[in-house]
């Protein structure tokens, strides 16, 4: 009898500690076990029940926004459009709820199976690059009047899209040689520059106009896909980085600016956070030429410097703060909550670069890469507040919160529901990229004997002055 019970003894004292707690008080969806008021998403490598929740809200936008004529997910909810940067978003969520068993077997394989296949047959810009944006309804390629056809291309868009490829055929083999066939089919000719820059393009007035789209954060992240293929690109981000003082931290900003660019310069969190997520500041995806004892030390210090400074922000001015970029509710429908911008501190600003400070948002989707990445007393605080009110049962996730009036973004895309996921399995997994180097379909097409007429095109894998 005394031996039963001690074994009772033992084994509530194993539930009641750390892993596999079963003692929790709670209110309002807080835990005040140990009077923290945290949110508990994870547990012991599994979901807990509110984890497990959450992460089905999110699944619950790709299912009620999926169109399976062309396998394409609708970048807004019931907005028939998408673009490439939004088709790896959804990748990363097919990956990410089938690894938490919210997506079974059969209907992954349905679901990749199908984007694959329209991957294979997509319309190209210039018969070259995956165009900026699709019709999720027929997949037909479209123009910035949203009709039938041409954009141009994103090379930031295309390098996060390679990332996700590559993470799917390695973890699933069975679909390698389709994803090879699908890159394959591409010329990167066009998006690398005569100084192995990415640029990206944009269809005006009958023409190719080219800029460097890519800022501080994004073209970093953007380069790990292209890198992760064998295509070596350099950075256009002035070096060293320059920094300002914001509350007594070193920032870094990019020190270029619009006019001579084209484009916006800013500095947001979404490529720190996806980075973070995904490679865990590693140096997957860097060729060997570029890789040195501090390169991913540095790229996680500049990560966190950039969730700090936010943190300090509420600390000195009370103002819950967490910078993505976002679709709101109101003109221009889509924002970036920023750091800097143009020289201004914790603007938000249009695509165009025009400043809208009423639009500020404290944003689900910075909210919960935050607290994918760091556990602190802050990311458990600001997911507190998501966990609150942010989301909607049978639909997915709201956008976040208005600075301005506390008034909900019942807005909801793509891109947030797939940071729920991609964060929640990060904090269960570690970082999702994990690649091992085997061969495929792609590897023994790039040893033939090329035709004449596949040159001069830039295949992944083959130096430029190879071909």
């Amino acid at each position: 009898m005394r031996i039963y019970l001690t074994t009772i003894l033992v084994i509530l004292l194993l539930l009641l500690s750390g892993c596999g707690a079963v003692y929790e008080k709670l209110k309002c969806g807080f835990r005040f076990g140990d009077d923290r008021g945290d949110i508990v998403l994870t547990n012991c490598h599994r979901l807990s029940d509110r984890g497990q929740l959450f992460a089905e809200v999110a699944w619950t936008y790709f299912e009620k926004n999926y169109n399976p004529q062309t396998g394409l997910v609708n970048a807004a909810e019931n907005y028939p459009y998408t673009s490439i940067g939004e088709i790896a978003g959804y990748l990363s969520a097919l990956i990410s709820a089938h690894e938490m068993d919210i997506l079974d077997e059969r209907r992954f394989c349905q679901r990749v199976g199908k984007l694959v296949e329209w991957l294979n047959a997509m319309e190209l810009y210039a018969g070259e690059l995956p165009n900026l944006i699709y019709n999720s309804h027929t997949g037909r390629m479209v123009g910035f009047d949203m009709k039938p056809g041409k954009a141009g291309f994103s090379s930031m868009d295309i390098g996060r899209l390679l990332i996700w490829l590559r993470v799917l055929k390695t973890k699933y083999p069975l679909f390698a040689e389709g994803v090879d066939r699908a890159v394959l089919r591409w010329n990167f000719c066009m998006v690398i520059d005569k100084d192995d820059t990415l640029r990206s393009g944009r269809f005006v007035n009958g023409r190719t106009e080219f800029i460097h789209e890519g800022r501080l954060g994004w073209e970093g992240y953007a380069a790990r896909g292209y890198e992760m293929w064998g295509v070596n690109v350099k950075s256009t981000v002035p070096s060293p980085l320059r920094y300002i003082e914001i509350y007594g931290h070193k920032i870094p900003y990019d020190p270029r600016d619009s006019i001579t660019t084209g484009v916006p310069v800013y500095l947001t969190s979404t490529p720190f956070l996806l980075e973070g997520m995904e490679f865990g500041y590693s140096q997957i995806g860097m060729p060997e030429k570029h890789r040195t004892g501090n390169a991913a030390l540095e790229r996680g210090k500049l990560a966190r410097g950039i969730y700090e400074i936010q943190e300090e922000r509420y600390r000195r001015e009370g103002i819950m703060t967490a910078r993505s970029e976002n679709g709101v509710d109101k003109p221009p429908y889509a924002v970036i909550g920023t750091i800097t911008a143009e020289g201004k501190l914790w603007p938000t600003i249009s695509r165009g670069g025009e400043m809208h400070y009423d639009l500020a948002m404290f944003s689900t989707r910075a909210i919960f890469g935050m607290w994918a990445i760091w556990d602190t007393k802050y990311t458990r605080f600001i997911m507190a507040a998501a966990a609150c009110c942010f989301f909607e049962e049978g639909r997915g996730w709201f956008e976040g919160r208005y600075e301005k009036n506390w008034r909900i973004n019942k807005v909801m895309v793509l891109e947030t529901n797939a940071v729920v996921l991609e964060a929640l399995l990060h904090r269960l997994d570690g970082p999702l990229v994990r690649v091992a180097k085997e061969p495929s379909y792609i590897d023994f097409y790039l040893r033939k004997e090329l035709p004449m007429s596949d040159f001069p095109r830039c295949l992944p894998g083959r130096e430029r002055e190879d071909i």
